[in-house]
């Protein structure tokens, strides 16, 4: 009997009188609209940070670098990545140099880290070749004095497929000699759509390294691919230093990359942060809620008690009442969530469209009133060039839960707190205040 008397009075709370419901609906709408945020960051982020961690393990970092020994003889260090290369779970080993220059070309000059490779690396990476889209020419690299760089870097050089340019580079065993002018002919130009990596760094072929670079201006390393990247590397990590010997050291990409990470992982939480102190908000929005049915309905409240009514009862009808509340704005929220972050680039598409629409027209209305002014420029949300082509999304089963039940504890808390101070009122009190 209890318990139903419990779920009536409920039910009566939440279909209320003229002007009791609308408190609880304005409190649903409240945690549905807070948490559609919270949702669309939550899953949006965590897709952005997956996406570009893995265009910079494939195009940058590697899976796991093996560091060796800076004047390692080039015989030497191809023969150490064809031994790593058939260490079980390994798909790819590159050796690799990588050195500092100067390109000089008709047109201007840029530092860059120059990565000397074998000119079939996109054989040899299938991961690098998946993110690299060649512009102009060939990656072959196929030329001793081959040079490829990014379409960022062309532009600022001014230079095409095909042109030629020179390659300052540092020479002398004590890095104190004069510096050694090379030229080189640009055999292709690349993008691979996240310019922080493009914007100072080319590609040339492994045997241009000892020609000129100094074996102390130069790091000598092993870039190994494995079949799970973001699995325990612990196991072929061993593996792979036995097999380099007891001089080389191997790193994991998750160490190589920390800072970065850290920086990705501290970004999401603050983000995370700011949107769970709305949907905090919004939950306590249900309190105030409870609190108006409460003295809408004291006139009820204290003829209940008068007739036996315990506290801990009416405590609960109004818990339960908070509960539904939670649960349908949780639900709403929720769905609502979701349904963007799925479709988050269409929804930035059609954002910036509209805007850019909105600016045209201002721009028109402008040129009437002022024909010398400068019309608005294009509006841009989401910029690929320095990030990523779109947004993946990967929704986190675990952070939507946790989500859902922070905002159902919440609710159920907020409405339980005045609604256990009303219980504990006397009838006498309550009637007398009407």
């Amino acid at each position: 009997m209890k318990a139903r008397f419990v779920f009536f009075l409920s039910r009566r709370m939440l279909r209320g009188k003229a002007g009791t419901a609308r408190y609880l609906r304005g409190a649903v709408l409240g945690i549905a609209v807070s948490l559609v945020p919270l949702i669309v960051v939550m899953e949006v982020s965590t897709g952005m940070i997956e996406g570009i961690t893995a265009r910079l393990l494939e195009v940058g970092t590697y899976h796991l670098q093996v560091a060796l020994a800076p004047d390692i003889p080039g015989p030497r260090l191809a023969a150490l990545a064809a031994a790593i290369a058939a260490v079980p779970d390994v798909v790819a080993a590159v050796p690799e140099r990588l050195g500092t220059a100067m390109i000089v070309s008709a047109r201007g000059a840029s530092g860059v880290s120059i990565r000397f490779v074998p000119p079939g690396l996109f054989e040899l990476d299938k991961g690098f070749r998946s993110f690299v889209v060649i512009r102009e020419g060939d990656a072959g690299l196929d030329r001793p004095d081959s040079l490829l760089v990014s379409s960022a870097m062309a532009a600022s050089l001014g230079v095409s497929s095909g042109d030629t340019v020179n390659v300052l580079t540092t020479w002398g065993e004590n890095l104190s000699g004069p510096p050694r002018l090379t030229p080189v002919r640009v055999s292709g130009i690349y993008d691979t759509g996240y310019q922080e990596l493009d914007a100072a760094l080319a590609y040339a072929p492994l045997a241009l390294a000892d020609r000129i670079l100094s074996p102390r201006a130069a790091r000598a390393m092993i870039g190994v691919k494995v079949r799970d990247p973001f699995g325990s590397l612990t196991a072929v990590a061993r593996r792979i230093a036995v097999t380099a010997g007891g001089d080389a050291r191997v790193a994991a990409w998750r160490e190589i990359e920390y800072a970065r990470l850290s920086s990705f992982r501290t970004t999401k939480a603050l983000l995370l942060f700011i949107m769970a102190l709305v949907v905090v908000v919004a939950c306590v929005n249900v309190s105030s809620s409870v609190l108006m049915i409460l003295f809408e309905r004291r006139h009820d409240l204290g003829i209940l008690k008068s007739v036996g009514a315990g506290p801990r009862a009416l405590s609960l009808s109004f818990l339960l009442a908070g509960f539904a509340t939670g649960l349908a704005g949780t639900v709403a929220g929720i769905a609502a969530g979701l349904l963007v972050a799925v479709n988050i680039n269409e929804v930035i598409v059609g954002l910036e469209w509209t805007i850019n629409r909105v600016l045209d027209l201002a721009s028109i209305i402008q040129s009437t009133f002022a024909p010398s002014a400068h019309p608005f420029g294009a509006f841009t949300l989401f910029n690929s060039a320095y990030y990523l082509k779109s947004i993946p999304v990967r929704i986190m089963a675990n952070e939507v839960i946790a989500a859902g039940v922070a905002a159902l504890f919440l609710s159920a808390l907020a409405a339980y707190l005045p609604a256990a101070r009303a219980a504990r009122t006397r009838p006498l009190d309550i009637l007398r205040k009407v």
